[in-house]
């Protein structure tokens, strides 16, 4: 397996791949793809060697590119091409880079990104404020009804007309939970929202994790407003890093025995508007760590958004993470 870089920190009992799936006009060729992934791998200097999979089904091609090793696997399956990455050496806006050098065509995100946002003290602190959290006022849970029985993730997928902005979708992410717990008799209290948020690379720059992570909570109840000015005022939260490998190997081993109590309801992450020749489709699947272990997924093309939902198949099935991510997508209106 390709380590990881030094100062990552992050529970390790999580697989730390993000996902992202695009649907091509024009069947890609697998050969192609792996020289363009083989020069990637050179200039990137990433460990391991670069591999492309192929498969028949792209649900199960994207289900067992999550158990990949190296930095990045791409996977084609028909007309679709999937890339698969450890969050440590790529970000969703990564995702989009990788996808644009493996299939030849301009892809970008339109996103501008929260480079200038203070940040909330650092890793160490933030982790004591979570436990305080955990003990005295607990973020909500998602009510699963049912699980496949089997390992891994599974996933669900939808795409809605229109361009919607990140607060729009943590809106109604928070509702359709509420709604969705409520048909199950359960009330929903310190409902928490983990926000992905971009930082965009100058075009000279490695692929690397760039992103950002924003926090919200007892949203349940807060408007479309609310949720926007406290989205504008929202600091930081501090990265998964630490200074030198002893201190990352102590936070990851508390992140491993905390990361159930310290997480949020459900984790947010848009890649925002993108612009990408030759490709008819994409879909976005973020990771799937602490807390409730469920996160939504969304990237619009061409005037209309595909939302994801993912998540842990000991707790989940396919049939169940649709129905919850149908009542998020009718809270869009």
């Amino acid at each position: 397996m390709t380590p990881e870089p030094d100062a990552w920190v992050a529970d390790p009992g999580i697989g730390w791949r993000i996902l992202l799936t695009a649907a091509m006009a024009e069947p890609p060729d697998a050969g192609v793809v792996l020289d363009r992934l083989d020069e990637l791998f050179t200039r990137q200097k990433w460990g391991g060697a670069a591999e492309v999979r192929r498969d028949d089904d792209v649900a199960g091609l994207r289900s067992r590119l999550t158990e990949a090793t190296t930095p990045v696997v791409v996977g084609v399956a028909g007309d679709s091409v999937v890339v698969s990455a450890h969050h440590a050496w790529v970000d969703g806006l990564g995702l989009l880079t990788v996808l644009s050098e493996v299939v030849g065509s301009p892809v970008a995100s339109l996103v501008r990104g929260v480079a200038d946002r203070p940040m909330r003290g650092g890793l160490a602190r933030a982790a004591g404020r979570r436990l305080v959290e955990a003990l005295l006022r607990p973020p909500a849970g998602i009510s699963s009804a049912s699980a496949s029985g089997g390992g891994g993730d599974v996933f669900a997928e939808l795409t809605v007309p229109g361009s919607w902005r990140t607060a729009a979708l943590v809106h109604a992410a928070a509702q359709g939970v509420v709604r969705h717990n409520r048909g199950a008799g359960r009330r929903t209290g310190h409902l928490a929202v983990a926000v992905g948020a971009g930082r965009p690379g100058s075009e000279d720059e490695r692929i690397a994790d760039r992103s950002a992570l924003l926090r919200l909570t007892d949203l349940e109840d807060r408007s479309l407003q609310e949720i926007e000015e406290l989205l504008r005022a929202a600091p930081l939260e501090p990265p998964p890093t630490a200074n030198g490998r002893t201190g990352a190997r102590a936070l990851r081993g508390g992140m491993k025995l905390l990361s159930r109590r310290l997480g949020s309801t459900l984790l947010v992450s848009h890649l925002g508007e993108v612009r990408a020749e030759g490709v008819t489709g994409l879909a976005f699947h973020p990771v799937t760590a602490g807390g409730s272990g469920v996160s939504l997924g969304a990237v619009t093309l061409r005037d209309s958004t595909t939302l994801t939902l993912r998540a842990r198949a000991a707790r989940w099935d396919t049939a169940g993470l649709h129905r919850l991510l149908s009542a998020i997508a009718e809270e869009l209106g």
